[in-house]
């Protein structure tokens, strides 16, 4: 009996061992998803709002709308979609504001296809255990705060919106 149980314990360990993410895990997954997502996806801007057409995951809703900043919330997670009109798709500076606060950086980079600058920055939020990540294209990005274990699948759709912006 005592074998039994012993074994029925090692297995919920393991189990529960592989449950847990880690921020290095989390953070080379993010990077790859972004970069591929990135470079990969093409979502036709069938959304409207303001002056701009996006890509809307299923499931995703609009809250609110102004000319520059829509708020995009999907189950509990909150996206604020800014777009300035007057920056490129190769533009650096909202990578170059996003990250000019180093202090709280965990990791960013920067992808370059097409005339395209794709970016994204993982930020750790003070006195929480969890990050805001706010990933771009040019002149246009999406910030969520976001729980460990959800950065990369936030990343992959962000991208996806980012990547579709289309100005009227």
């Amino acid at each position: 009996m005592k074998t039994k149980i012993s074994i029925v314990f090692f297995f919920l360990v393991l189990i529960l061992a592989g449950c847990n993410t880690t921020i290095d895990d989390e953070k080379e997954q993010t990077a790859q998803t972004v970069e591929d997502t990135f470079k990969n996806t093409e979502k036709s801007a069938k959304e409207k709002a303001g002056n701009l057409s996006f890509y809307l995951p299923f499931g995703a809703k609009i809250e609110k709308e102004s000319p520059n900043n829509i708020i995009i919330s999907e189950g509990s997670d909150t996206f604020i979609l800014f777009a300035n009109t007057e920056e490129d798709q190769n533009s650096e500076l909202l990578y170059m504001m996003a990250i000019s606060d180093e202090k709280n950086i965990v990791q960013n980079d920067t992808f370059k296809d097409d005339n395209r600058l794709g970016y994204y920055v993982i930020k750790k939020l003070p006195d929480s255990e969890d990050y805001e990540l706010i990933v771009g294209v040019g002149g246009t990005k999406l910030t969520t705060q976001s729980h460990l274990e959800d950065l990369s699948d936030n990343a992959e759709m962000m991208m996806e919106i980012a990547s579709s912006v289309k100005h009227k």
